[in-house]
């Protein structure tokens, strides 16, 4: 298995200090550390091969130094995803350092605030930093909200075939609703519009599979839903761990049982494949 999605948080706070960009540390933030070597220690527990560690901009904002470090410090272990904002006016720049430099392997964007419009990721501006991180190889990973995601995903359809060779994963199945009624599990046609776009990836993780266990319904044939649509080799997982709450053991346990109903070749691929195709294989 590798896990796609793993959050970190560093001990050392003078190094590596909080900046949110909500600009308020939450409460408790540091109470229970997920350093890279933590990590990499669960990853040996459980049996997982890698993990990406993703930037977690709701403590360290646009200040990647500690995902970036920890995957250069264990480059058979990791690898780091960096956070930036892609209006900034020095983009490029950015773009070149944390991907070029500092050896990350892609982007990723998220709304900067609540009603924000889709120009952080999808105007004119922003698509400059698409054209710097498409130049180095590397991929853009979008966080979509349940309150933007339709107009987002909208706005995200140009911008896809802009940049058809620039792997583009959606966080948390574009946070679908996973616990709407079967057969489509949220699998709306905002979504199926890119069932054709060969370089839209679907990521998965706590966000999708603790709801799901909250109100005690089953997350295969969910994950099923999505790779009947799109295919096993454009779907991985991620745990979320240091954001989400809970065991990784029990993370791990329900990545296990979100694929159960897929074939053997196919669990291979949403736990494993997927992501070191997209992720390591640079």
């Amino acid at each position: 298995m590798i896990d796609s999605h793993a959050h970190l948080i560093s001990t050392d706070r003078e190094k590596y200090p909080p900046s949110p960009l909500s600009g308020v540390l939450e409460e408790n933030a540091f109470d229970n550390p997920v350093t890279a070597e933590r990590l990499i220690g669960l990853l040996d527990q459980l049996g997982i091969d890698k993990a990406l560690v993703v930037q977690r901009a709701h403590l360290y904002g646009f200040h990647n130094d500690y995902v970036v470090d920890s995957a250069q410090k264990y480059p058979n272990r990791l690898r780091s995803l960096c956070m930036l904002d892609a209006l900034a006016p020095n983009v490029e720049e950015t773009v070149k350092y944390w991907v070029g430099e500092r050896g990350s392997v892609g982007i990723r964007l998220t709304e900067p605030k609540k009603g924000a419009d889709s120009s952080w990721f999808a105007s004119t501006e922003a698509r400059r930093a698409w054209a710097a991180v498409t130049d180095l190889g590397g991929s853009v990973r979008l966080h979509f909200y349940r309150w933007n995601r339709l107009a987002a995903l909208e706005a995200l359809q140009d911008v896809v075939k802009e940049f058809p060779n620039t792997p583009v994963i959606l966080d948390h199945f574009s946070n679908i609703v996973v616990e709407g009624p079967e057969p489509d599990y949220g699998v709306d046609e905002a979504l199926l519009k890119f069932v054709d776009s060969p370089n839209v990836f679907l990521l998965y993780s706590m966000i999708n599979l603790g709801k799901l266990k909250a109100l005690d319904l089953p997350s295969a044939p969910v994950v099923e839903r999505v790779v009947r649509s799109f295919g096993a080799d454009r779907v991985m997982w991620g745990s979320d761990i240091a954001q989400s709450k809970g065991e990784y053991k029990d993370m791990v346990q329900m990545a296990t049982s979100s694929v159960a109903t897929l074939s053997a070749e196919d669990q291979q691929k949403v736990l494993h494949t997927t992501a070191e195709r997209i992720y390591f294989s640079q």
